[in-house]
């Protein structure tokens, strides 16, 4: 458990974990469409991780609505946060970070779901390294930092 968990039990940090060891093991299985579904899972974890750990709140709903599954937004909000004088998160939104609205996994829709497999070997593994350095950007260093 980390401790930006939210007051309804959800812990993105530990959710992003979870989904990137899920991802890798779906791709070791060449389940290419679960690995890249779950990789994005991974960024927009990630980013809600260093929303929260910015603002310090911790409701059961975030304030943005359906657009919370839109990399391309979160990763525009946590920059704009990330660029606050004084902003604990500025030593985590690193390159692969700022790189999301421009990458390939900037596709990702959580209704992906819902469609027939169409992720291919290649845009799976892309997926899942970038989704990999935006974890290890993010997550992984603030737990070795100790904020989360």
């Amino acid at each position: 458990m980390s401790k930006l968990k939210t007051t309804n039990g959800d812990d993105h940090p530990e959710a992003s974990q979870k989904h990137l060891l899920d991802a890798q093991t779906l791709l070791a299985q060449n389940r290419f469409d679960g690995a890249a579904y779950l990789s994005g899972y991974v960024v927009e974890c990630a980013l809600k991780s260093l929303w929260l750990h910015e603002t310090g709140i911790a409701s059961p709903k975030m304030p943005w609505g359906k657009q919370g599954h839109s990399l391309t937004f979160l990763a525009s909000h946590v920059s704009a946060l990330s660029t606050v004088a004084g902003a604990k998160t500025a030593r985590y939104v690193k390159a692969t970070t700022t790189a999301i609205p421009t990458s390939g996994i900037a596709a990702w829709t959580s209704e992906m779901r819902y469609r027939p497999a169409t992720a291919t070997a290649v845009n799976a593994t892309d997926w899942y390294a970038f989704a990999n350095n935006v974890f290890n950007e993010t997550v992984a260093q603030m737990r070795l930092d100790g904020v989360i």
